[in-house]
């Protein structure tokens, strides 16, 4: 499963974390990513997609006891579970049943703590021109004279500015302190059979209609550890 870019700050912590770390561990890492947490397609019943995040949030855990300890497993859990708020927010379109997903302003790793990123800002605030400028060619005359032309107005809308960095500050601290409910929470990660046996136990506590895609889902993050179900 390819990778699903969330925010310079989450790939960097990811890619330091998993440096080093077995293959499957990584596979691990983004397939819940993918899978569970920012499920891509139309997955539009909401039950389905919580009971897809709860368990992935748990996988992250078991990946997390498993494979790493102190500060790293910590870290593991903090970056997963910021991913998995980003999830719950998800908006899913009536239509097609796609849910789409607001992702956190991407500040450079190494950019200092008041950096802007001017495509979001253009987004934020001049949406028809940033349509302009994502038709049009990177590099061309029109790309640079419409972002050009952009950055010429930011000057005399200081406001711009102060609103993005506080609708950036207000989700960043969403992310983080924003506890989400687990059905799954504490399912022993001793090893994958007990992990998997331990979960169907507290699924079974609180019963839900639809299992099967989650079925499939555990079943296959089992199989990238090697383990049969």
């Amino acid at each position: 499963m390819g990778k699903i870019f969330v925010s310079a700050q989450a790939e960097e912590s990811l890619n330091r974390l998993l440096d080093g770390q077995p293959q499957e561990v990584s596979d691990a890492v983004y397939t819940i990513i993918g899978s569970n947490l920012l499920p891509g397609g139309p997955v539009p019943d909401e039950g389905e997609r919580a009971l897809l995040r709860e368990a992935g949030l748990a996988q992250a855990k078991y990946v997390a006891d498993r494979y790493m300890s102190g500060s790293e497993a910590s870290e593991l859990m903090a970056v997963m579970n910021q991913i998995a708020v980003i999830g719950a927010k998800g908006a899913v379109d009536p239509v097609t049943g796609n849910v789409s997903y607001k992702m956190p302003p991407s500040r450079p790793v190494g950019a200092p703590e008041d950096y802007v990123d001017i495509n979001e800002l253009m987004k934020r605030f001049e949406p028809d021109t940033y349509k302009k400028l994502r038709e049009a060619a990177p590099g061309s005359r029109d790309w640079g004279r419409l972002l050009f032309s952009f950055v010429e107005q930011i000057p005399q809308n200081e406001q711009w500015i102060t609103k993005y960095r506080e609708e950036t500050d207000q989700l960043l601290q969403e992310l983080k302190t924003t506890k989400l409910d687990n059905r799954f929470a504490g399912a022993d990660t001793a090893d994958m059979a007990s992990f998997l046996l331990d979960a169907n136990r507290k699924l079974e506590q609180t019963p839900v209609a639809k299992t099967d895609a989650l079925m499939r889902n555990m079943a296959h993050f089992a199989r990238i550890f090697g383990h049969r179900v």
